[in-house]
């Protein structure tokens, strides 16, 4: 079976509260959340979030960002490399 393949999403979204942002993400995406970094940035009152997704997530993902998240910026969707061992440990 291939592994499966993930990308890295960056969100930003003005704002100075990362908590919130990421119990909304947690809401707006459940299960299909996976990893994913909050940055913080006081002086532009900005979060930034890099998501990592499963590819055959990201149009589902986008939709609910749009839906949930009106005034984020979505960035580019950059392909991850994983290595065989990591998607296998992923499993468990």
């Amino acid at each position: 079976m291939p592994a499966r393949q993930y990308v890295c999403l960056r969100v930003t979204v003005p704002g100075d509260a990362p908590h919130a942002i990421r119990r909304h993400l947690h809401a707006l995406l459940g299960d299909t959340l996976g990893l994913y970094i909050v940055r913080h940035d006081a002086r532009r009152k900005a979060i930034t979030v890099d998501l990592e997704l499963a590819h055959a997530d990201v149009d589902a993902v986008i939709g609910a960002l749009l839906r949930g998240l009106p005034c984020a910026t979505l960035g580019r969707i950059t392909p991850l490399c994983m290595s065989r061992r990591r998607a296998l440990a992923s499993l468990h």
